[in-house]
C-alpha cells in the first residue's frame, strides 16, 4: 500500500506538471494570475511545471526502488506540507475571501500529506516488525 500511495503522488505532480507546463495560461487563470508575456509564461511554466515535472519523476523513480520507498514518502509528504502551510497561513492572514481554487488545492495537498505520512508509518511498522523476527 505505501508504494501505491508514492505512485498517486508522483501522478499528481506529474500530472499537475504536465498541466502546469503545457497549458501555463489557463492553470495560472485558475488562481488569478496574469501571465501577460511571453516571459511570464516561460517562467511560469518552468517554475511551476518544470519542477513538478521533476518531482513526480523523483518520486516515480523512489516507489520502483525498495530502497528509497522512505525517502520518497518523506519527500512528498514535506513537499505537500509546505505547499499546504503557506496556502493555509495566506488564507489566514487575507483579511478577504480567496477564490475556491485556493481551498480546493489545500484539500488536495492536505490529503496527500496525511496519504504520505500514513504510508510512511506503515513502511517503519514493517520495518520494525521485520527486524523484530530476526
Amino acid at each position: 500500500m505505501p508504494r501505491i500511495v508514492l505512485w498517486l503522488s508522483a501522478a499528481g505532480f506529474l500530472g499537475f506538471g504536465l498541466a502546469f507546463a503545457l497549458w501555463p495560461v489557463p492553470m495560472a487563470s485558475i488562481t488569478e494570475i496574469p501571465l501577460p508575456t511571453p516571459t511570464a509564461r516561460i517562467d511560469y511554466g518552468a517554475t511551476y511545471g518544470g519542477f513538478q515535472l521533476g518531482f513526480g519523476v523523483f518520486l516515480a523513480t523512489c516507489a520502483r526502488r525498495a530502497g528509497w520507498l522512505e525517502a520518497g514518502l518523506w519527500a512528498a509528504a514535506a513537499a505537500l506540507a509546505g505547499f499546504a502551510s503557506i496556502r493555509l497561513l495566506g488564507v489566514a492572514l487575507r483579511p478577504r475571501p480567496v477564490a475556491t481554487a485556493i481551498y480546493l488545492g489545500l484539500a488536495l495537498e492536505l490529503s496527500g500529506v496525511g496519504l504520505n505520512v500514513w504510508a510512511l508509518r506503515r513502511v517503519r511498522q514493517s520495518r520494525g516488525l521485520n527486524r523484530g523476527r530476526g
